[in-house]
């Protein structure tokens, strides 16, 4: 299936992975971390991975740094305009990036780590909480999801991809079943259902491919 376009531009994409380094520790021969993020380290990491809502994530200096920077390369008809909702939007994703354990940089979704792989007696999520996710509507009880999904995924996902789906998620609530299909819910269940279908049939012996048939 065709990919989701993304929300966050190039230049917000590569804030998000630097933003994200910044939180991590640093060993010689890293790439080098922006100016104003170099500040940043592991205290600000474990201080968002302490935090359980809005108001707290909005009072950490890494949140803050975290969206001023992607509302300023937001353009004009970006998904990030400079207001108070942006930063709220941020802030919940701040909050489970900074759970992140490694980014993957692969281009997919958590969604996809989250299924059931082709060599797995059962998938790192159950289809009961998987689907208790998709029906979830108030943001506390998605931040919770959210997080406990990338635990399950052990840590690893792609950063940039994260940031842009989760952020696409609270801007599509309460959307029109019509606007359903082109979401990031609708990815997110292609690739935890089908995706690992996908991946179990290209291991399938040729033979038993045409016997199925």
């Amino acid at each position: 299936m065709k990919p989701r376009k993304p929300r966050l531009n190039e230049a917000q994409q590569r804030w998000v992975r630097d933003w994200w380094r910044a939180l991590q520790p640093r060993a010689e021969g890293d790439e080098p971390i922006p100016g104003e993020l170099s500040v940043m380290g592991r205290g600000e990491r474990a201080q968002l991975r302490r935090c359980t809502d809005a108001d707290e994530l909005l009072t950490q200096s890494a949140t803050l740094l975290l969206a001023h920077r992607l509302v300023a390369l937001n353009g004009e008809r970006g998904p990030l305009p400079d207001n108070s909702l942006s930063y709220e939007r941020m802030a919940w994703v701040a909050g489970v990036l900074a759970n992140v354990k490694d980014d993957l940089r692969d281009g997919k979704s958590l969604a996809t780590h989250l299924g059931q792989a082709a060599d797995a007696e059962r998938p790192p999520m159950s289809e009961l909480r998987f689907r208790a996710m998709q029906r979830g509507t108030a943001m506390q009880e998605l931040f919770l999801h959210w997080r406990r999904a990338l635990q399950l995924a052990g840590g690893k996902t792609d950063v940039a991809h994260l940031a842009d789906d989760l952020l696409s998620w609270q801007i599509e609530q309460g959307q029109s079943a019509a606007q359903a299909s082109n979401g990031v819910k609708f990815h997110w269940a292609y690739d935890y259902y089908l995706s690992a279908r996908d991946r179990a049939a290209a291991k399938e012996p040729e033979f038993n491919k045409e016997i199925s048939k």
